[in-house]
């Protein structure tokens, strides 16, 4: 992303210069490259344990971006002449990394059903792609909870996120094992995918429980 397309304005969207329907097809069109991006990433470091943590490193975040947001970073004297930018969350790499992940789990467990045929029931696929849909949809309205500064409902979120992927890896290891011998590497790239979110939702509920004690 440039840096002109940073969000960067007030909590209650009331930019300085409000960005119109065409701004915003365009931002979410960069946005998705970011996506890709990480996803490209994680690609090439697929087989090494601290995947996650190199792909981050590659797209420039450090350890601290992965915690609940402090806020809108105050403007220097160099960044004033992009627009301002209404508050979104679509940069925050918890967002960035939830869209990647379960964009790579919706598509490689369309390459195992294309594998195993009827090994796997289409009440079992609708089961798992719900349960995938789940965990990404509350680990992005977590991110929205820590970036309006309410650290508990994030951490209900992660939560209800991290309760999705255990389920999630339950519906798939029960997936049957003819199903899962013919399509063996979309099998190991599923549950490594389903543990990085799992992880990422560990580390967000860490940094929320720090934000608030006794949590």
């Amino acid at each position: 992303m440039r840096d002109g397309d940073q969000p960067q304005g007030d909590q209650d969207g009331s930019g300085n210069a409000p960005w119109n329907e065409s701004d915003w097809s365009g931002y979410l069109r960069r946005n998705d490259l970011e996506v890709g991006r990480f996803l490209s990433y994680y690609h090439e470091v697929r087989k090494l344990p601290d995947r996650l943590d190199l792909s981050a490193r590659r797209m420039g975040w450090e350890n601290a971006d992965w915690a609940p947001s402090e806020g809108i970073v105050e403007e220097s004297a160099d960044d004033l002449d992009p627009p301002e930018l209404p508050y979104c969350i679509h940069q925050h790499p918890v967002y960035v990394v939830a869209r990647a992940l379960g964009m790579e789990l919706n598509s490689t467990f369309r390459d195992l059903c294309r594998k195993a045929g009827h090994a796997v029931t289409p009440a079992q696929a609708g089961d798992i792609v719900h349960s995938f849909w789940e965990a990404q949809h509350e680990m992005i309205m977590a991110v929205n909870a820590t970036d309006t500064g309410d650290p508990a409902l994030a951490l209900v979120h992660m939560k209800r996120a991290l309760a999705a992927l255990n389920h999630s890896m339950g519906l798939v290891s029960g997936l049957p094992s003819d199903a899962r011998m013919s399509a063996a590497e979309e099998s190991e790239t599923l549950e490594g995918a389903l543990f990085d979110l799992r992880e990422v939702c560990l580390r967000v509920m860490a940094d929320c429980r720090w934000e608030n004690p006794g949590r």
